[in-house]
């Protein structure tokens, strides 16, 4: 059977992004998220050859993706904590 070396991680990949999905998010996560995508511009920006230059375009694209997801989830979470502590009393 072939398994590349790439596909060979999918897993830990798969177990990281559903930890990303159903845990709570902190600042940190949102912030080397918003860092990876600066990251992604910068090769962006760099790279010449055609192939490298349609790799870093889907590279930008998926880090815009998952930095703007980061970002409304953590707003979310943010306005619930919010709503419970206005439900409890707390303030």
């Amino acid at each position: 059977m072939f398994k590349c070396r790439f596909l060979a991680g999918c897993s830990l990949k798969k177990e990281a992004a559903k930890k990303e999905l159903f845990s709570p998010l902190d600042k940190a996560t949102v912030q080397q998220a918003g860092l990876e995508l600066r990251q992604a511009y910068q090769v962006l920006s760099e790279v010449e050859d055609p192939d490298m230059v349609d790799y870093a375009v889907f590279t930008v694209q998926a880090a815009e993706k998952r930095y703007g997801y980061l970002v409304r989830r953590l707003k979310e979470q943010e306005k619930q904590a919010v709503s419970v502590h206005c439900v409890r009393g707390d303030t």
